[in-house]
This record gives structure tokens, sequence and C-alpha cells, in this order.
């Protein structure tokens, strides 16, 4: 069965092909550029995106994978979380294409389909249940699942998400945006302890704003003494990313103690760190099995809401109304 994938929450317009769980094709266009020099998504620009790039991934998509449109037996699409006018683009798309194909049209939680990513290709088998574990931009949350149809959210940050934190502090630190990548080319894990800072964590919960004042108020002490050279800074952002991984790290094994489960399916853009896939991997002497996707699936796009919304249709027998609304949360 081929689906078609659609994916516009944020900066990223993807489309996707999928054969079964096989990835034909997974097109991306991403207007990060755009939105560099503000250092942060501004939605009216990435709104602009979708609408300009929408048509050519879905050809791009289509051409990749060799099949023409009216093969397509099923329309996958996200439909929240995220920017609402970028959802907008990417629903309305989906469900105008559905109704002129006659096929139907299922609606996707990203977050949800960030830990399908997996058991794209085949690559893991499904069985369940299992924790999820989704690090991204706008996200870092713990869930429960009992099947994709039977998700539930056991915990979650409390302010800022890791993924937005990095960027932040690589704003304070002149890094530009993105800020992850930024940083984890800067890392040096020897200086991962050097400065002893903590992120805040109430069992399953998470906390980012307190280390990220911290660094801003180190950076300006710093400063204020002529003392922040190169090397300095690379101490501090090490410092940095080492207790935010850790958190992470931590948290995710409390959740795998306390719910007695030994899968944990990992998604979201901060998963391509090179330290947490480290910890991650590490961590698995404890027991537990991280599955940790390829760095092409972990930031947004439509191959992961494809292979969710097959699973979907295929297993559960779901689909969406073309009445289903795009929902910023």
């Amino acid at each position: 069965m081929y689906t078609l994938g659609i994916e516009t929450s944020c900066d990223e317009t993807s489309c996707a092909i999928l054969k079964d769980y096989k990835v034909l094709s997974n097109v991306t266009i991403s207007s990060l550029k755009e939105h560099r020099k503000y250092g942060g998504v501004v939605p009216e620009i990435a709104t602009r995106a979708h609408l300009k790039s929408i048509d050519k991934v879905l050809l791009g998509a289509l051409a990749t994978a060799g099949i023409s449109l009216g093969k397509i037996e099923l329309v996958a699409a996200t439909y929240k979380p995220g920017l609402i006018g970028s959802l907008v683009v990417g629903v309305n798309f989906a469900k105008a294409l559905s109704y002129s194909l006659k096929k139907p049209f299922i609606g996707v939680n990203h977050l949800h389909a960030h830990i399908f990513a997996p058991f794209l290709n085949n690559e893991e088998k499904l069985k369940f249940p299992l924790l999820g574990l989704v690090v991204s931009g706008g996200h870092s949350e713990i869930y429960y699942v009992k099947d994709f149809d039977k998700i539930k959210l056991i915990g979650q940050t409390q302010d800022d998400a890791c993924g937005e934190v990095f960027d932040k502090i690589a704003k304070a630190y002149s890094l530009g945006y993105p800020g992850g990548p930024a940083i984890d080319k800067l890392f040096d894990a020897r200086y991962k302890d050097y400065f002893k800072f903590k992120c805040g964590r109430n069992r399953l919960n998470l906390s980012f704003s307190g280390i990220k004042t911290a660094l801003i108020y180190k950076k300006m002490e710093f400063e204020k003494n002529n003392l922040l050279d190169k090397n300095t800074k690379i101490k501090l952002l090490s410092s940095f990313q080492g207790a935010s991984i850790e958190a992470i790290v931590s948290a995710i094994l409390e959740a795998q103690a306390q719910y007695k489960l030994k899968v944990v399916a990992c998604g979201g853009g901060v998963m391509a760190n090179s330290y947490l896939r480290k910890r991650l991997k590490e961590s698995e002497n404890q027991g537990i099995r991280f599955l940790i996707p390829p760095i092409g699936y972990t930031a947004d796009n439509a191959a992961i809401v494809a292979g969710l919304g097959f699973y979907l249709y295929n297993k559960k027998g779901k689909t969406s109304g073309l009445m289903l609304d795009a929902q910023a949360n």
C-alpha cells in the first residue's frame, strides 16, 4: 500500500512516499536560512515558505519514488502540534488531495510520529508496551505507549524545551541558529562536568530555564573580567551540554524503573546530538534498550508521519474526516 505523508508543522516542508513501512522517498525543503537572521522561526515566514514549496516537495517525492499520484492509497498529514499557519497549509493540501483522489485521509500527531521513527523500513519490530522519548526544539516529553493509539504523557519539561534552550544559549554566545549543532560541534567531553550546572528535575518532569539563566550569567561574569576566551567558552558550553543531556538520560531511566519497561523508542531533532546518542547507548548496560532512529529521521519529516499514518489505518482502522482542523496544541 502506498502512503503519502505530509509534514508542515514548523519550518520544514516535507512529503514522503512509503510502501507499507518502506521509505521510497522523503523530500524536504527547509526555510531555515530565512529564519537564521532572526535567531528563531518566524511563523509568517514559515507559512509563506510552505505555500511556496508544498507542490515542489510533492512532485519531488513522487519522482524519487517512481510512482504516479494516482497510485497513492492513503494521505497522512501532521495536524498537531505546531505553528497554526504552517499546519493549515499541510492539512488543507492533504485534504484536497484526499478528496480529489477519493482516498482516505488521516491526521497524525507528529510528536507520536517521532516515536515511530525507529520502526520505519521495518528496522525494529513493534512490540508493546514501550516508552517513548521525544526531545526537540519545542518538546521534551516522555510517553507510556500501550499502542500507537493509546499513548499517555508521563513526563515533560515544565518550561523551555531542551532544543529551545540550546538555541537560546547559542544565540547568547553568538553561535548562530540553530544552536544544537553548533554547541555539539564545540562539545568536549573532558569538560562536561567542569562547571557544576544542574537542570531541574522532579521525577519525570524537567526544567531547563535555570541552566539557561546560569549560562547567561556566567558569560556576563567572565566578560566583565575579560576572561571569556575560546577555551573558557568551550568549557562553559560543554558543561551545559553535559548537564542537559544527563538530565534527559536520568529522567528516562527513572521512567524505565517506574514502569518496568525494557524498550524506549526515541525521536526528535535533539536525537541528532552526538552525546545524547552516546549516553543512551551506554545506558543500555542497565538492562534497557534504546531504539534510536537514523539521523535523517530525527528532524521533522514526512516519512515518520506516513509511517504512523499507515500503521493507524492498516492496524487500527483509523481515518480522519475532511472536517479535521489543524491544532497548534
